[in-house]
């Protein structure tokens, strides 16, 4: 019953953006972009590495984000749709797995999506307002994630019930709030090395990351752990919690340099 309401999802997804943000006829040079995405796409996909997690590989340590991300940041939703599509079909081709889950495709597509969705609407949208919903959103994860820790008391890891106390709920609590903090400074820390004249661009690619990392990393993929390993939302969450605190920088940086690279050969191409 999950895998058809996911399909449903995909295939309304799909809908909205070929109805609203259709191919560009003609544009051979946005089709080879897009091609070029995917194959980046399955390149670092074959290079991530799977951590096992309470007996089944569910950690993925790994940059097949980027060059998503990259593709929706450049390219409409209809190709951005149609880039996540097939680098998720691609990966079950070279990494074949048995029958798809189709919450894992819905992510690989999102990933690729929300920087398009999130570019197309930003244009309307001031660089500080930018900014304070960047702020914002990670501030509402840390706070979220704080209270539904404190109101948790047990969960069930390969079938042991284990009673939280209050000591872990503290310590839980402040790695949340710390780690939300460290995101905020950073950010606020990359921002300043920024030019003024780059600063929209640069608030605007951080959003989209953020996005990202928030609804697909933390909110969905431990929901589709959850449903397919029984690994315990709230254990998945806080895992990925911290290893967000490493990767979110990295993925900021490492992208917002391949912005500028990027530009700097459309533009020549252009010519």
């Amino acid at each position: 019953m999950e895998q058809i309401v996911i399909a449903i999802m995909i295939i309304a997804l799909g809908f909205y953006v070929f109805k609203f943000y259709p191919f560009e006829k003609g544009n051979v040079m946005k089709l080879v972009i897009a091609a070029i995405f995917i194959i980046l796409t399955a390149i670092c996909k074959r290079l991530a590495i799977m951590i096992p997690l309470f007996g089944a590989e569910s950690l993925k340590i790994g940059f097949e984000y980027i060059p998503l991300m990259l593709a929706g940041y450049f390219l409409a939703p209809s190709y951005a749709f149609l880039v996540g599509l097939c680098s998720d079909v691609i990966g079950l081709i070279l990494v074949p797995t048995g029958f798809p889950f189709f919450g894992f495709t819905l992510g690989t597509i999102l990933v690729s999506v929300i920087p398009s969705l999130v570019k197309e609407h930003a244009k309307m949208v001031s660089e500080k307002n930018v900014q304070y919903i960047v702020i914002g959103l990670i501030s509402i994860l840390g706070i979220g994630a704080s209270v539904y820790v404190y109101g948790l008391n047990e969960i069930t890891i390969s079938q042991t019930l284990h009673v939280i106390t209050s000591q872990e709920k503290i310590t839980l609590i402040s790695i949340c709030l710390a780690l939300t903090a460290i995101f905020i400074i950073l950010i606020l820390v990359l921002k300043r090395q920024i030019h003024d004249q780059e600063a929209k661009e640069f608030s605007t690619w951080i959003l989209c990351v953020t996005l990202v990392e928030i609804v697909v990393t933390l909110c969905l993929t431990p929901l589709w752990l959850d449903m397919m390993y029984k690994i315990p939302f709230v254990v998945s969450l806080c895992i990925r919690v911290i290893k967000e605190c490493a990767v979110l920088p990295i993925e900021i940086f490492i992208g917002y340099t391949l912005i500028k690279l990027m530009k700097r050969i459309l533009l020549r191409l252009e010519r």
